[in-house]
C-alpha cells in the first residue's frame, strides 16, 4: 500500500513531476484550502508527509501538526520557513526540508532575477505608468514617470548570498557601482566594495536590498534607526521576508521623502488571511512610491520544477520510497 501524503503545494502546472510523485504515494491535494479546510483533512487522515506551499494562508504550527500524529516530515519547497513554527515541529519528532543550504538552491535563478525587475520598475515606475496607458493617458503625464538611469547609480546590498551574489552580476552589467555588507563572508569580487558596516553602507547607496534570511539578528534590521542612515531620496528594495523590515517606519520613511520610493515582494504576516488590511497595501493604494507583489519571486515553471522536486525527494528519502 502506498504511504499517504498530503500536498498543499501547487503542482499542477507540472503535470510530469505530479504523475512521478503519484506513482509513488497516495497523494491528497488540498492547495489554497483554508486553515480549517486543513484541520478536518488532517484529522480524519493519517498522512506520513506533508509537501506543503511555501505561502499558505495559515501558519504551519502545533495545532495543525498535533492533528496527524503519523506525519515524519513537512518539506516545503522555498529556502525560507516562516509560514512553519520550526520549534513546534521539531518538537513533535517531525522532519523539516527546506532548501536553504541545498545544492539545488544553487542553480535557482528566479529570485535573483525578479530583486533586480522589481528595481527596475521601481526606480521607471513601471506599473503607474501601464495604469496611466489602460486608462487612456500618455505623455500628457509624462512627470510622473520620470525615473534615473541605473548606470552611476550605488546599490547596497545588504547579505551576500545567492541573490545578493546574483543581483551583484546583474547591476555591475548596468554600470552600476556594489556596495555589500556581509559580517559572515569575505567577498572577493572586483566589482563589488564590501563595507565593514551596515552603516557605512547605507550612508553610501542610492538603493539599499537587504538579501537575508529572516532570523533574530535581521527581524526588523530595517527600522526607524536604519532608514535614517540612508541617503535622502534613496530607494528600499525588498524580496527577502516582510519581517526583515519594520513596516511602519518604511511607511514613515515613505512619507516624509527619506525613501523616495520603495518595491516590496514580500510582507509580514503572509499567512493572514484579508491582505486588505495591512497597512503597505493600504499605503500602496494611496501612493505612487511603494510597488507591492505578491510573494511572486521564485514563481517561473524552471525553479519551480527544481524547489517542487527537491521537496519530493526529501519526502522520498524520509519514507525510505
Amino acid at each position: 500500500m502506498k504511504k499517504k501524503i498530503l500536498v498543499t503545494a501547487p503542482l499542477d502546472f507540472l503535470e510530469d513531476l505530479k504523475q512521478t510523485i503519484e506513482n509513488e504515494f497516495d497523494c491528497h491535494y488540498s492547495y489554497q484550502s483554508t486553515k480549517d479546510q486543513i484541520k478536518e483533512i488532517l484529522s480524519n487522515n493519517r498522512f506520513e508527509a506533508w509537501l506543503v506551499a511555501p505561502c499558505p494562508t495559515y501558519f504551519v504550527d502545533s495545532e495543525l501538526v498535533d492533528l496527524c500524529p503519523t506525519l515524519k516530515i513537512i518539506s516545503t519547497p522555498s529556502t525560507g520557513t516562516s509560514h512553519i513554527n520550526v520549534d513546534e515541529v521539531k518538537e513533535r519528532n517531525i522532519q523539516i526540508f527546506a532548501l536553504k543550504g541545498t545544492d539545488v538552491v544553487e542553480n535557482i535563478f528566479a529570485s535573483s532575477e525578479f530583486t533586480f525587475n522589481l528595481l527596475i520598475s521601481t526606480i521607471r515606475k513601471t506599473p503607474y505608468a501601464f495604469q496611466a496607458v489602460k486608462s487612456g493617458k500618455w505623455r500628457e503625464v509624462e512627470g510622473k514617470y520620470r525615473g534615473r538611469e541605473l548606470n552611476g547609480l550605488t546599490i547596497g546590498i545588504i547579505g551576500f548570498g545567492r541573490i545578493g551574489g546574483n543581483l551583484a552580476k546583474y547591476c555591475q552589467s548596468f554600470g552600476m557601482n556594489i556596495l555589500a555588507y556581509d559580517p559572515y563572508i569575505k567577498i572577493n569580487k572586483k566589482d563589488v566594495v564590501q563595507c565593514s558596516s551596515l552603516q557605512d553602507l547605507l550612508s553610501k547607496a542610492d538603493i539599499v536590498s537587504p538579501c537575508v534570511h529572516l532570523d533574530k539578528d535581521t527581524f526588523h534590521m530595517m527600522n526607524e534607526s536604519t532608514f535614517s542612515l540612508m541617503k535622502d531620496g534613496s530607494y528600499f528594495i525588498n524580496t527577502a521576508r516582510g519581517d526583515v523590515v519594520n513596516e511602519s517606519d518604511l511607511i514613515d520613511s515613505l512619507k516624509n521623502g527619506k525613501i523616495l520610493a520603495a518595491g516590496v515582494d514580500v510582507i509580514s504576516n503572509e499567512y493572514l488571511g484579508n491582505k486588505d488590511l495591512h497597512p503597505l497595501i493600504n499605503y500602496a493604494k494611496e501612493n505612487d512610491n511603494l510597488i507591492v507583489t505578491p510573494h511572486m519571486a521564485g514563481l517561473t515553471y524552471d525553479s519551480e520544477r527544481k524547489a517542487q522536486t527537491a521537496a519530493y525527494m526529501a519526502i522520498k528519502k524520509c519514507l525510505g520510497e
